[in-house]
């Protein structure tokens, strides 16, 4: 039976809309009976059923073993039920506020729903922030991956070089972690996989990033970190900190991709080739992004046959920029008016991305005829994706960089220490 689910689950990734409608007639009668016993409405039963399909149907290429449809469909529908409850109880006021809105084609209650939901949603944000906070460094990354990201055990295992039951005793004292700290709240979910459904309400993840470089005989060059929220279909900067050792050049992998003169937003999504966009960067600086196209890029960590280009042109503007970011680093506070101690200010900027695994290479070309160049050297990433930069919690990445600024070659290590 399992083995007709494989050939189901293929035939449907094929396009074959006839192969997925017997998976739904298979497995419908299932599905209904765990949301009705978990709900406890028929009716809402049957809605539920049809969301979990559709839901099922849009995301059934993120499947890794089709052997387990089964069970991740109904992971799925337990899901559709935890958000029916969540909503049901965060958002009655919101659907009340809605449903006159809508009868008095009210334009202020219509902003007052808006507003409402905006709470709503920071509300959850800050749930989840609060609760993975009370984790260990250890316990977040497999609970990040496991529930937030769908990987099971055994890929979690796999990635951290451990053994799944391992994993699996990380996942309980999580869970334990969380009872002994939130007993009230604890007892009103089903279980975790509430950390999920919150998440994906609050449609925002924080990430962020540590950082340090060496020099080609090992010495080490500087440290940092940087922040990044993505929210809606935008990814933007948050935040930057970095100190260096030395008086030589602030010439960094980090710096020209995340840093103090390139864009607060780095990417919008879905990301479509032929999309451009303009924005203030920081320092009196314009950016004018476009998504080129496709291109097979040959770096140490390996070849990519299809990575999207994305090309960005800074110049200079105005004094009026309202990006005029105040950067300390080793005690030295930095502003606008130091604009000289960064050659990336002006230049045009290429950025490479490989599908599933991120940033494989740049090169910035600056305005005074100098170039920049980094490729990724080796990497690591826990399951499969399809973003263009993912920043999975626990990845990391070794770049390295070349340019006329600096005396010798620099190597940055990257590592994702939070994405939720």
């Amino acid at each position: 039976m399992r083995n007709d689910d494989v050939v189901l689950v293929d035939r449907a990734l094929a396009d074959d809309e006839t192969a997925f409608a017997m998976l739904v007639e298979k497995y419908q009668k299932q599905v209904h009976a765990l949301a009705w016993q978990t709900i406890g409405d028929f009716h809402i039963a049957q809605d539920i059923t049809q969301e979990t399909f559709l839901k099922a149907h849009r995301k059934l290429g993120t499947l890794k073993d089709s052997h387990r449809f089964s069970g991740w469909v109904n992971a799925i529908a337990r899901r559709c039920c935890l958000v029916w409850f969540r909503e049901r109880h965060l958002n009655s006021e919101l659907s009340k506020n809605m449903n006159i809105a809508m009868e008095y084609n009210d334009p202020y209650s219509g902003y007052l729903v808006q507003e409402q939901a905006k709470e709503a949603a920071q509300e959850l944000r800050e749930i989840v922030k609060k609760w993975l906070a009370k984790l260990r460094e250890s316990e977040r990354i497999v609970v990040t991956l496991h529930y937030f990201d769908g990987m099971s055990c055994e890929e979690i295992a796999t990635f951290l070089g451990v053994t799944t039951n391992t994993i699996k005793s990380r996942l309980n004292r999580a869970r334990q972690r969380l009872k002994d700290h939130e007993p009230s709240g604890q007892s009103t979910l089903d279980d975790f996989q509430t950390f999920a459904t919150l998440s994906e309400a609050a449609n925002e993840r924080n990430i962020k990033i540590s950082f340090d470089a060496t020099t080609e005989n090992g010495k080490k060059s500087g440290q940092g970190s940087t922040s990044l929220i993505k929210k809606d279909a935008l990814l933007r900067f948050r935040s930057f900190s970095f100190g260096w050792e030395g008086d030589g050049p602030l010439e960094h992998m980090s710096i020209a991709l995340l840093g103090m003169s390139t864009t607060p937003l780095l990417l919008r999504f879905p990301t479509n080739v032929g999309d451009s966009w303009r924005q203030e960067g920081f320092w009196n600086s314009e950016t004018k992004t476009t998504l080129e196209g496709y291109e097979q890029i040959e770096v140490s960590a390996g070849i990519f046959p299809a990575c999207l280009r994305h090309k960005s042109i800074l110049i200079d503007t105005n004094p009026r920029s309202q990006n005029n970011l105040i950067i300390v680093t080793n005690g030295k506070r930095y502003g606008p008016t130091d604009r000289e101690m960064s050659p990336h200010v002006k230049g045009v900027r290429y950025l490479w991305f490989a599908n599933g695994v991120g940033l494989v290479k740049m090169r910035y070309d600056h305005s005074n005829g100098n170039t920049t160049e980094v490729e990724l050297m080796e990497y690591k990433t826990p399951g499969k994706t399809e973003e263009y930069l993912p920043l999975q919690i626990g990845s990391t990445y070794t770049y390295q960089s070349i340019s006329s600024y600096l005396s010798e070659p620099v190597t940055e290590k990257w590592r994702v220490t939070e994405n939720f």
